[in-house]
C-alpha cells in the first residue's frame, strides 16, 4: 500500500511530512475544538499560535484560560459570571469563580490577558466579533473539579477536540526527577484530558498536549535531559504526535507575535516564557536578554535560548497520564489542598528511599 496513513481529510495537504497532530486536527469530523493552557501563566496565549490555522479549518474556537490571573479581579457589563459550585465526596460545596469575558470586560492594568487576547481577535477578525473566553485560575482546581468545569464547557459548546498548551516541558515529567518545575497545575489539566471521555456525554474525537519553549523550564528545575528522555520514552509508547518548528514569517509566528504587542500595550506584565519562545523563532542563540523582558530580567542573568524552544511537540495525554507519577497520585483528589499535601507526602518517600533520579549536567552548549 503506497499510502497506509491517508490524510483524513482530502481537501488539506496530504503530505507524508504533516504531524499526527496536524492530520488528526484536520478530519472534518472535528468540529469545536477548546484551546486551553495546561499550567497556568501565559500557557493559553501560546495556543495562538495554533488559532490561525483551525480557522483556515473552518474549526469552531473555544478558549479557556486557566492562567494565573484571578477573574475575581475582571469585571464589566458584558462579563458573565459562570455559576460552578464543586461538590468533592462528603465535603461542602467550593464555589470556584469561572467569568466569560471579552474586550470590553475590565481588568487589572498589570494582568489580563484573558481580555486583550479577546480584543486582538476582534481586531483580526471582525466577523466574527466579540470574541470571548472563558477565564479561571489554575491553582484554584483539583483534577475532579476542573472536569467539572469542562463538562459544562464541552457540553454547551458540542466539543469535540481538545489542545492543552504548555508553555516549558514540566508538563511531561514523571515525579521521580530531582527537578520537577511546577507541576501541579499541569498534571490537574493532563489528569482531567486523560479522564474526560469517562464523562457521560462527552465525546472527545481527539485530544492531545502541545509543548512550546523546550528548556525554559530549567530555571525551575527541570533538566533538558529530563525532557528528552521524556520524548523518547512516549515516543516508543506510542504517545508522540510529532513536531513542527515555527519560522519567523510565517502566518503562526506572526500572529502569534502581533497577539503578543496587542496584550504588552494593554498591560505591564511581560512573559519571560513568550519572550525567549519569539527570541527563538528569530534565530537568538545564547545567553540573551530579549528585548521585551529588560525589566524582567537582570543583565546579570540573562535567559539561555536556543532553536528547540521554536519547536511545538505534541503528545497523548492519556499516555502522559500513565507515566507519571504525580498524575497518579493527584487524579483523585478532592481539593488543590489535599492534591499538594499527596505530591509532597510522595515525594519526600521517593528522597528518603533514595528513589530520586539526580539531574544530569544539561547537554547545552
Amino acid at each position: 500500500n503506497p499510502n497506509p496513513n491517508p490524510n483524513p481529510n482530502p481537501n488539506n495537504d496530504n503530505s507524508f511530512f504533516l504531524p499526527t497532530f496536524l492530520k488528526r486536527l484536520y478530519d472534518p469530523e472535528i468540529k469545536t475544538v477548546f484551546l486551553t493552557g495546561c499550567g497556568g501563566g501565559f500557557d493559553f496565549v501560546h495556543s495562538m499560535l495554533l488559532y490561525p490555522e483551525l480557522k483556515r479549518l473552518g474549526k469552531k474556537i473555544i478558549i479557556g484560560s486557566y492562567s494565573f490571573g484571578n477573574p475575581r479581579d475582571i469585571d464589566g457589563p458584558k462579563t458573565e459570571t459562570i455559576h460552578f459550585d464543586y461538590y468533592p465526596k462528603n465535603k461542602k460545596s467550593i464555589p470556584i469563580i469561572v467569568k466569560k469575558v471579552c474586550a470590553e470586560s475590565i481588568g487589572p492594568t498589570r494582568y489580563a490577558p484573558e481580555i486583550h487576547v479577546c480584543g486582538f481577535l476582534d481586531q483580526q477578525y471582525p466577523e466574527d466579533a466579540p470574541h470571548s473566553m472563558y477565564a479561571y485560575y489554575a491553582r484554584h482546581f483539583s483534577t475532579n473539579s476542573l472536569m467539572g468545569l469542562w463538562e459544562k464547557i464541552f457540553k454547551e459548546n458540542e466539543v469535540d477536540g481538545l489542545v492543552l498548551f504548555d508553555g516549558g516541558t514540566d508538563s511531561l515529567i514523571i515525579g521521580n526527577e530531582e527537578g520537577v518545575g511546577d507541576p501541579i497545575e499541569d498534571a490537574v489539566s493532563i489528569c482531567a484530558a486523560a479522564k474526560m471521555n469517562l464523562i457521560n456525554g462527552v465525546k472527545l474525537k481527539f485530544s492531545c498536549l502541545i509543548v512550546v519553549g523546550f528548556g525554559v523550564d530549567n530555571f525551575n528545575g527541570v533538566t533538558d535531559h529530563a525532557s528528552f528522555q521524556a520524548i523518547a520514552q512516549l515516543t516508543t509508547q506510542g504517545a508522540f504526535y510529532g513536531a513542527c518548528s515555527l519560522e519567523p514569517q510565517t502566518t503562526p509566528t506572526l500572529f502569534y507575535s502581533n497577539c503578543l504587542n496587542f496584550i504588552y500595550e494593554h498591560q505591564t506584565f511581560r512573559s519571560v516564557v513568550s519572550g525567549v519562545i519569539l527570541a527563538s523563532i528569530k534565530g537568538s542563540y545564547g545567553t540573551i536578554i530579549p528585548p521585551t523582558l529588560e525589566n524582567r530580567v537582570t543583565t546579570t542573568q540573562g535567559v539561555y535560548i536556543w532553536p528547540l524552544m521554536s519547536i511545538l511537540w505534541a503528545f497523548d495525554p492519556q499516555k502522559i497520564f500513565q507515566r507519571s507519577l504525580i498524575c497518579n497520585w493527584i487524579h483523585n483528589c478532592a481539593t488543590v489542598d489535599e492534591a499538594k499535601s499527596i505530591f509532597i507526602k510522595n515525594r519526600r518517600q521517593l528522597v528518603a528511599n533514595g528513589k530520586i533520579i539526580k539531574n544530569q549536567p544539561n547537554t547545552r552548549l
